[in-house]
């Protein structure tokens, strides 16, 4: 059999519920030459059974997704990297335009659009929100200073040109190294495929998502000097605006919208607020 050209590290903890449409997804590709690598955080549910199944190859390890990455890639063959998560679905043909685009255009990362799919009213709201998020990029990306998506398909050599991901990082990693590769002129490009990325459905599970992910927003400021929090406001107002725009006739997802908002912003400050109070207590 041919080496496989394109390596896919999962990270994974406890992903029965979607690991399974994920994998099948990676065995419909169009693009046969691909591994599998699932990074496991030491499930307790049926996630290695899933990962057996689908003959993907296994590894357990302690890690965050940022350490999870880079120990996929060194226990990898590929000469491309796919960065995948285990809620998110595939359409057929994102590894052949990926790879393609790689060769002809000679770039090295691609970016995947995503297209984010939500059960149940919170489940919905919170897919609308992120779709219009990347909307906003869309029409305001080129003229408005705001956070941009990062690429999930790189060259492998790029990548460890960069160092990798920075394994301190539990939130940011994928900016941070998107950042580094661009300092490097890395040229990017975009596919036309999506990747379909499936919403969590009920307020207390999106809020303690939000909390947790906060908590460490300040570390990525201090430790990358690089001052996001302006540009994730400016990113949501302008969010906002096209929301109460498109669903002016729907006032329930528009308060379903900016509820969600509001617990995003109350994760930040927060989270802000006691990163601050811990560097004064060490001074």
């Amino acid at each position: 059999m041919k080496k496989p050209d394109v390596s896919i590290i999962i990270p994974s903890y406890n992903s029965g519920k979607t690991l399974a449409e994920c994998l099948a997804s990676i065995e419909n590709q169009t693009y046969p030459f691909c591994e599998v690598v699932i990074v496991d955080n030491f499930s307790n549910d049926n996630t290695l059974e899933i990962a057996k199944e689908f003959e993907a190859k296994m590894l357990l390890r302690k890690s965050n997704a940022a350490l999870a990455r880079n120990v996929g890639v060194e226990n990898s063959a590929g000469q491309y990297v796919l960065f995948l998560d285990s809620d998110q679905v595939l359409s057929p043909t994102v590894v052949e335009e990926c790879v393609e685009k790689c060769k002809k255009e000679k770039v090295e990362m691609v970016r995947i659009p995503e297209t984010f799919i939500g059960k149940g009213f919170w489940g919905h709201c919170s897919a609308i929100w992120k779709n219009y998020y990347q909307k906003a990029e869309q029409l305001y990306g080129a003229t408005k200073n705001i956070l941009s998506g990062e690429p999930r398909f790189f060259v492998r050599e790029q990548i460890n040109r960069v160092g990798m991901f920075d394994v301190t990082l539990v939130w940011g990693e994928d900016y941070d190294l998107y950042g580094r590769l661009k300092e490097v002129n890395a040229k990017e490009a975009i596919c036309a495929s999506n990747v379909y990325h499936y919403e969590l459905v009920s307020l207390p599970e999106i809020l303690a998502k939000n909390l947790h992910y906060a908590r460490y927003m300040p570390a990525f400021v201090s430790q990358t000097q690089k001052h996001i929090l302006s540009l994730m406001v400016r990113h949501a107002l302008l969010t906002l605006r096209e929301v109460f725009r498109d669903f002016r006739k729907s006032p329930a997802t528009i308060v379903g919208c900016v509820i969600l908002l509001c617990l995003k912003a109350y994760a930040a400050v927060i989270s802000f607020s006691v990163g601050l109070l811990v560097r004064a207590g060490r001074r």
